[in-house]
């Protein structure tokens, strides 16, 4: 998916989840069933106040939001930048929207009989993102993975992790690590190292999608899919 029809998509998409909007039985907020972003959260965090019931949002405001959030002024800011700042923004969005809906790939937000939390997502990768990109190895994944730990971020490398976008498990130490292709650089070696799910390319999840495994089979003992 080229970078501008993923933008035109995410716009649809907010604009879709505006679309849940309607009044709490209390009559005094509106509220939201959203699919693909924390749009309540997102409203709070741009000044947009809802609460009028002649409130409207269109698809140029889901654009305008979307060009925001993605770091530029306007919709025709982000459409008519470079290819390699949109990739930027592209990236950027990306991770922004990563919250407790997930992303573009949101299935379902539940809870299990027993009060546990399952977020459920498709697995489609977003493998036009991988040809901008280099698979690290040996100093250059280490470095990577230093750079991480270095900020509070990670596991330790025996930890038992999933990746909440294949629901694959693995050790922490098993994960890919990649960075930006210089000729999408600037021409520069890029200095942010991206730690990403063991199944790269195949999944597209990445260091936030991580979490310390916790499932357990009917028998007690720890089920770890390698």
């Amino acid at each position: 998916m080229k970078n501008i029809d993923y933008f035109k998509l995410q716009a649809k998409n907010l604009l879709k989840d505006y679309q849940t909007r309607y009044l709490s039985e209390d009559g005094d907020i509106y509220e939201y069933e959203p699919k693909f972003f924390d749009i309540v959260g997102i409203f709070l965090e741009y000044g947009i106040m809802d609460d009028d019931k002649n409130f409207e949002f269109k698809l140029g405001n889901a654009q305008h939001l979307i060009a925001q959030m993605a770091g530029f002024a306007s919709w025709k800011d982000l459409t008519t930048a470079p290819e390699t700042d949109q990739l930027k923004a592209r990236k950027s969005l990306e991770r922004s929207i990563h919250n407790e809906y997930g992303c573009t790939s949101f299935i379902s937000h539940n809870f299990t009989p027993d009060g546990r939390e399952i977020t459920e997502y498709s697995h489609e990768p977003l493998d036009s993102d991988v040809p901008y990109h280099e698979e690290l190895s040996g100093k250059d994944w280490q470095d990577g993975i230093d750079e991480c730990r270095k900020y509070g971020m990670g596991f330790e490398p025996d930890t038992i992790v999933e990746c909440i976008h294949c629901g694959k498990q693995f050790a922490f130490k098993e994960v890919k690590v990649r960075r930006l292709k210089p000729e999408y650089n600037d021409g520069q070696e890029d200095d942010f190292k991206e730690i990403m799910c063991k199944h790269y390319p195949t999944c597209n999840g990445n260091l936030i999608d991580l979490m310390p495994a916790e499932i357990q089979n009917d028998n007690g003992s720890d089920e770890n899919e390698k």
